[in-house]
């Protein structure tokens, strides 16, 4: 929306505003400096939705949002929202970066009573670098209908995020890097998805697939189509479906001959999916987390996971397709860390090439401070996806794991054992437990069968990570 425009909706109201221009705030951390600056709050906003519609939160933005008292207090269970079923509503404004202009949107807000303490306060108004400052008398107009309730809590500065220099990340490669302290914490973690800071955002298209692999009874054709509305991923997909990987002998000039002569429909709609999630990530490319080492891990990992599916008698539901986008995205949690924080994602990639063969769960926990399993548990949350994804990359490293969907998380389990030994991947557990060999009536002979089928197709499976991490 055009600047003009919001002077007009608050001269409206009447309310008094000051423009700041020119302000440098990349991320929440720095508006908060910026606001405290000139003794303001910075206001989050963030939007949330149900099955009984949108709501906007709105909170001091130096604070963390405690997800599950928000739940409590609203009696409602509100999950984050992307905003793409609300773009009308939202009119031009990114989800990111939301005012709390609730009758504008003709959306509900539920606001942290906590904001009582403070007499002024900074507004994201989606425009780079222009914010609007109002009074209490102001954001009383703003938020006048809305449910006052407290949900956030301040965030201890030990919790909060650390900088990290650029000169850490740019090490000369044969010089050790010391971190003495974790680079990120839980909490901080959690914070930065509460307030829906730089999130990737999953696109339209990515979105449709999901509602169509939810049907389960779509024709090709519809697979087909949706894929052809966008572009990129059809080009990825007639890409992807000419490795040699899959051995087709001829050129494929189309969607449609990708997906009838080659990938089928099942494969078409796991790979487009994932195609569709990972254009949204930027952040280090090179490295042991980077994109390139997560994405080579996730192929060849999807590819052995739906091996292990096709095999696995009595269980009703399974399907290999699904074990082998389960594969791919498993790791997706590192993804959204680089994206986040490429900085600290870099110090944290010079780490583990500077300690050699430490034990990498360890280093995760000491290190970095954070698993990448809880973050991207955040992410699917943040999402809106069905649970089975949340679950199945929460527990990827879980053996024990017992519960729904348990199958797809125990095969990318497994997955993971069999691709370390050949220095694939960053499992701890070097054995698969007995309990889960005996559950899906393996043995060892079988499975190492499959890894060397996956082995021997090494150069195909590193061409398909190039074409996703592209």
């Amino acid at each position: 929306m055009p600047t003009a425009r919001i002077q007009t909706f608050l001269d409206g109201f009447y309310i008094q505003y000051t423009m700041h221009t020119n302000v440098v705030a990349e991320s929440t951390s720095q508006l908060s400096r910026f606001a405290k600056s000139i003794n303001t709050c910075a206001l989050k906003v963030v939007l949330f939705s149900d099955e009984r519609g949108p709501v906007l939160v709105v909170y001091p933005a130096d604070d963390g949002l405690d997800f599950e008292m928000l739940r409590k207090v609203t009696k409602r269970n509100l999950m984050l929202d992307a905003g793409l079923k609300f773009k009308h509503q939202l009119q031009g404004f990114p989800v990111c970066n939301l005012p709390p202009f609730g009758r504008l949107f003709q959306m509900m807000m539920v606001v942290d009573d906590r904001l009582q303490s403070h007499n002024s306060f900074l507004i994201d108004i989606g425009k780079e670098d222009t914010f609007i400052q109002i009074d209490n008398k102001g954001l009383d107009i703003l938020l006048k209908g809305s449910v006052k309730k407290q949900f956030s809590a301040v965030i201890p500065e030990a919790a909060r995020p650390i900088e990290v220099d650029d000169s850490q990340s740019s090490a000369g490669k044969n010089k050790p890097i010391e971190i003495n302290k974790s680079l990120l914490t839980v909490d901080a973690i959690e914070s930065v998805f509460s307030r829906g800071q730089s999130l990737p955002v999953i696109p339209e298209v990515g979105e449709q697939l999901v509602a169509l692999k939810g049907k389960g009874d779509f024709e090709l054709v519809d697979l087909v189509h949706l894929i052809e509305s966008d572009p990129m991923l059809s080009a990825k997909i007639i890409a992807y479906a000419s490795s040699s990987f899959f051995s087709y002998q001829g050129k494929l000039d189309s969607v449609q001959e990708a997906v009838y002569h080659v990938l089928g429909l099942d494969l078409s709609l796991n790979i487009s999916l994932a195609l569709a999630v990972g254009e949204q990530f930027k952040g280090p490319m090179r490295g042991a987390v980077g994109a390139m080492a997560t994405w080579r891990h996730g192929v060849y990992c999807a590819v052995l996971s739906q091996s292990i599916a096709s095999k696995l008698k009595n269980q009703p539901g399974l399907r290999p397709g699904s074990a082998y986008l389960h594969g791919l995205l498993h790791n997706i949690g590192f993804l959204a860390l680089g994206h986040l924080f490429p900085k600290k994602i870099a110090a944290f990639n010079k780490a583990l090439e500077s300690k050699g063969e430490r034990n990498f769960d360890l280093m995760e926990k000491t290190i970095l401070g954070v698993g990448h399993a809880k973050v991207g548990g955040l992410l699917m949350e943040s999402w809106s996806l069905p649970d089975e994804y949340r679950v199945v990359v929460e527990n990827h490293h879980d053996g024990a794991y017992s519960g729904e969907y348990e199958v797809y998380s125990h095969i990318v389990y497994i997955s993971n054992i069999l691709l370390k030994s050949i220095n694939i991947g960053d499992s701890s557990d070097e054995i698969v437990p007995d309990e889960l060999m005996k559950k899906y009536d393996l043995n060892e002979a079988a499975l190492q069968d499959m890894l060397q089928i996956v082995v021997q197709w090494n150069e195909s499976i590193d061409h398909l990570a190039q074409q996703l991490a592209a």
